[in-house]
């Protein structure tokens, strides 16, 4: 008869299999980096290409993302390299065109803009002039406008609690930190969000 555990009763059970699962998964890793690292020639290049073309049929990523990626499976910096450059030359990498996507993406879906589009770029490798000449096809009109979107988004929230005295200076600094979270710069949030609660305290005068 088969004796079943279940891990609710015995956690330490529970625990000791996430451990051999986390295990397994680093032993099945290590194989394979060890495995790739013996490849030469065009074994190599070809395992790893397959390696960058699975990464990119997820979605798009920079140069420096892919390389991580194949390296990190135990391919050789020169291969990495030597990948790249072929997939640069056929047009399926390019960081002047993931920088501009990724900044027209995360702008309009997400609200994020200036410096918190910057240090997302940074981190995954893309080149300074690349991100400041992808960030200067946002407007100050269109970041102006996007950045009222997203305070107007709260706009029922914040008068739920009222815009008198030190209501108003609340939803002020709460506002202005989620503009600034997103990497709006300092003046466009206080212009921003002071032109919001003006226009709500006359809508909310004229309803008396």
């Amino acid at each position: 008869m088969v004796n079943y555990s279940d891990p609710e009763d015995h956690p330490e059970l529970g625990d000791q299999r996430r451990r051999a699962t986390a295990d397994s998964a680093a032993q099945r890793m290590a194989r394979i980096r060890e495995r790739n690292a013996s490849l030469t020639g065009t074994v190599a290049i070809e395992a790893a290409r397959e390696v960058a073309l699975r990464q990119l049929d997820a979605r798009a990523r920079s140069r420096a993302e892919l390389h991580t990626a194949i390296t990190s499976r135990g391919f050789s910096s020169d291969v990495a390299d030597d990948v790249l450059e072929r997939l640069e030359r056929v047009g399926l990498v390019d960081d002047r065109a993931f920088a501009a996507m990724f900044v027209k993406d995360r702008f309009s879906l997400g609200g994020k803009a200036g410096r918190a589009l910057a240090a997302d770029l940074a981190k995954r490798g893309v080149a300074l002039e690349l991100i400041n000449e992808a960030l200067s096809e946002i407007s100050h009109e269109d970041e102006q406008a996007r950045a009222r979107q997203l305070v107007d988004a709260k706009k029922r929230s914040v008068l739920s609690r009222g815009l008198d005295g030190a209501e108003r200076d609340k939803a002020f600094r709460r506002l202005t930190g989620m503009l600034a979270r997103k990497g709006y710069a300092a003046h466009v949030c206080v212009s921003v969000v002071g032109a919001a609660l003006n226009e709500w305290s006359r809508e909310s005068d004229d309803d008396i």
